[in-house]
């Protein structure tokens, strides 16, 4: 296995590369030649050696393969995967026209052990891990302590980091707040397979390589602000530390002020970075840039690049996430009218106060100047079909022209070439917030929630905070910080399932206007996944979940 992986990692030698660092052919190296090398190694020397293996981290935030069997399944891609979460809850409706006949919409058979897709979770957690572990096998703790490249630092960051947001990942489906996952530090087929650690240990494991990410990445001069190339940040190590806190302050075992304070640390660090800043409301709120004529038929535009959240030009809050070109728009396709079939429920667009401007980003009743929207085809701005536009349709991802693009045919307009911020500075205020309502400091959340609120507030109208918020009325912090959750980062992601899950919040569309199975329920106890059987089948001293 030794000589495999040297081989794999060394490829990208040339053989003039080879003659001058005077080192072994690729097939006669192993792993501990390739430590040896790279304990003088300067920096250009570390990228020619590690880059293949390096380079190849960040893109496993935005991969796909997962569903071994099914190719074509959604639950095969992140963004799929992502997707199927949201539509799994109470705030997002999927379908315009008719219900979804996806058994995520109607909660139906998704998480046990002998669920069709209930694996591809499990294979995206541990692709992840795997692939860091094998760069850990020779960039390791005592290597960058004998050479102080940057590079060094830089890739042994990616590889904790990788580690820390695959078993985050797998813990946020598999894990309960007693049971965590088999812990493996290291590639090795042939090394004993593990038992489940505690959750409590595997959290902790997990904030540890987060923070030392955190920690390399600060070395290596790497920022907090996401950019174009999708490169990992600090505001992703940090956004880890704090998930990972706040399900760690509910494990069993744990002393719950401990990981509140790791939370808040967590989110301040991002917050007071000077990297970022809270959009205002002409960047979060996407509007019609104007109109063309196209066969006698006045056609609204949407541009791409006027929105926050499909633009990074334009969004000064975005912490991690996809340049269009290197995977980008991701999930936010799925709420774009123009394709998407993902909607407000009615319940949510009521709690959003009128002087919120997030609530222009969505439309109870129909556009009276287009209910009808077209598509860009092969021959025009039009002819690639049409839809009806439903009630409580969202407009915050809405774009039929894409970034760098212009009306006209489907390859000229480019629908969806857009940005995607997986994580936001709001985020850290929100979660900040949590962490200071369940220590028992409301007052100290209701602040940070006020930062949030002052900044969503619609011009011309005086400031909201958690006294005069409409909605938020009777509410304790806690309750405020969810309800906020929800508004803030509604079809952003899996945030709703995996806030219901660890707040123990079902799943119950009762009342519910919009949502064509208003009499669905879903128990907090079946949000936790089974473990799929070819992990059972293989490792016996696995414990699958109650």
């Amino acid at each position: 296995m030794k000589y495999l992986l040297a081989i794999i990692t060394v490829a990208i030698l040339t053989t003039a590369c080879n003659k001058k660092l005077d080192i072994t052919p690729p097939d006669d190296i192993v792993n501990e030649q390739i430590v040896e090398l790279l304990k003088t190694a300067d920096d250009a020397t570390v990228v020619n050696i590690m880059k293949a293996m390096a380079d190849a981290l960040p893109p496993l935030m935005r991969g796909g393969g997962y569903n071994f069997r099914f190719s074509n399944m959604t639950d095969n891609t992140w963004n799929g995967q992502l997707a199927l979460r949201m539509m799994t809850g109470n705030d997002i409706v999927a379908g315009n026209w008719e219900t979804s006949t996806s058994d995520f919409y109607t909660g139906q058979d998704i998480t046990s052990e002998t669920s069709a897709v209930n694996p591809s979770w499990w294979h995206r957690a541990f692709q992840m891990t795997t692939s860091a572990n094998k760069v850990m096998n020779i960039i390791s703790e005592d290597l960058i302590q004998q050479n102080k490249s940057i590079k060094l630092r830089e890739y042994l960051g990616r590889a904790y980091l990788i580690r820390a947001f695959g078993y985050l990942y797998a813990q946020k489906d598999f894990g309960t707040k007693k049971l965590g996952m088999s812990i493996y530090t290291k590639f090795d087929v042939s090394q004993p397979v593990q038992e489940r650690s505690s959750a409590l240990a595997t959290l902790d494991s997990i904030i540890h390589w987060a923070t030392r990410a955190d920690e390399l990445f600060a070395e290596a001069g790497i920022g907090f602000k996401a950019n174009n190339t999708s490169d990992l940040t600090r505001g992703l190590t940090n956004h880890v530390i704090a998930q990972a806190a706040l399900m760690a302050a509910d494990a069993e075992g744990a002393t719950a002020s401990k990981y509140y304070t790791i939370a808040i640390n967590a989110s301040d660090r991002v917050i007071n970075s000077g990297s970022l800043a809270l959009m205002n409301e002409n960047q979060y709120v996407q509007k019609q840039s104007g109109t063309t004529t196209v066969n006698g038929k006045e056609l609204p535009i949407f541009l791409a690049q006027t929105s926050g959240f499909l633009n990074f030009a334009q969004n000064p809050e975005a912490a991690f996430g996809f340049g269009w070109q290197y995977g980008g728009n991701g999930i936010a396709a799925e709420s774009n009218p123009w394709g998407g079939t993902f909607r407000i429920d009615d319940r949510l667009f009521d709690k959003i106060d009128n002087k919120d401007y997030r609530k222009l980003n969505f439309h109870k009743d129909r556009p009276a100047t287009f209910s009808t929207i077209y598509y860009a085809g092969s021959g025009s701005f039009m002819d690639g079909g049409n839809s009806e536009v439903p009630t409580y349709w969202a407009s915050k991802f809405a774009n039929n022209v894409g970034l760098g693009s212009t009306v006209g045919i489907a390859n000229v307009a480019n629908r969806g070439r857009a940005d995607y911020a997986m994580v936001r500075l709001a985020e850290f205020y929100l979660l900040k917030a949590e962490a200071q309502a369940r220590s028992g400091a409301d007052g100290n959340a209701k602040t940070t929630l006020n930062t949030l609120l002052a900044a969503r507030t619609a011009s011309g109208n005086s400031t909201l905070t958690c006294d005069n918020y409409a909605s938020m009325s009777g509410l304790n912090a806690l309750q405020m910080v969810q309800l906020q959750s929800r508004i803030e980062l509604w079809g952003e992601g899996s945030h709703e399932w995996d806030n219901n899950k660890r707040w123990g919040i079902p799943v119950n569309r009762s009342g519910s206007k919009v949502h064509w199975n208003p009499s669905m329920t879903y128990p907090v106890a079946l949000m936790t996944l089974k473990i799929p059987s070819e992990e059972i089948s293989t490792n016996p001293k696995s414990q699958q979940n109650p």
